[in-house]
């Protein structure tokens, strides 16, 4: 009796000590189980965080465009209006393939250039304010709102656009204080640029 007594003891103890030693012990990374449960929880709240802050910029830069009185690119649900602040446009696309800064063509200084599937946007620092300064379609993955791409004929544009090329490379349509800029080689569409006029 004394025997099994001391069996039995044995092994409450020796369970004791294995479940007391769970609860603190470290994962692989270090991390405590509820140190773990913690960071997925806060992680999973961040990402909701962003996914909402991301919502509302798309949210706001779409209803933006539509009566505006410049020219407009639009990507899905989010509008790229010439002129606008940068910096809800460019919350709303999403991580560019890649970020580069170049001269400006319209303003001293330099843009700074968001590349993304198909097309650019430019955007530049105007009295500490970054503002959309250009857009530029690069294939015909992308179109205008009216329905232009690349590839598309001279013919097919003017007809669209209601406007005659002045020359054979070229139509450029102002709006505002943009211009929509159509470039032709071969009697096609190979460049689309929206840019704000120079000042």
């Amino acid at each position: 009796m004394k025997k099994q007594g001391l069996i039995r003891n044995t092994m409450i103890i020796a369970a004791l000590a294995l479940s007391l030693t769970a609860c603190g012990s470290k994962n692989e990374s270090g991390t405590t189980a509820s140190d773990s449960g913690s960071k997925t929880a806060t992680t999973t709240a961040q990402a909701d965080t962003t996914a909402k802050n991301t919502a509302q910029a798309s949210e706001a830069v779409t209803e933006s465009g539509q009566n505006s009185e410049n020219w407009f690119f639009k990507k899905g649900d989010v509008t790229i209006e010439l002129n606008a602040p940068s910096e809800p446009i460019i919350q709303a696309l999403g991580t560019a393939q890649n970020t580069y800064e170049a001269p400006s063509c319209a303003f001293d200084g330099m843009d700074v250039i968001y590349v993304y599937p198909g097309y650019e946007v430019l955007t530049y620092a105007n009295d500490e304010k970054s503002v959309i300064s250009g857009v530029v379609l690069r294939d015909d993955t992308v179109a205008t709102p009216e329905g232009a791409y690349i590839g598309m004929s001279q013919t097919d544009v003017e007809n669209l656009y209601g406007q005659k090329a002045a020359g054979v490379s070229s139509l450029q349509i102002d709006k505002g204080n943009c211009t929509l800029l159509f470039i032709f080689t071969d009697g096609n569409v190979s460049s689309i640029q929206y840019n704000m006029k120079q000042q």
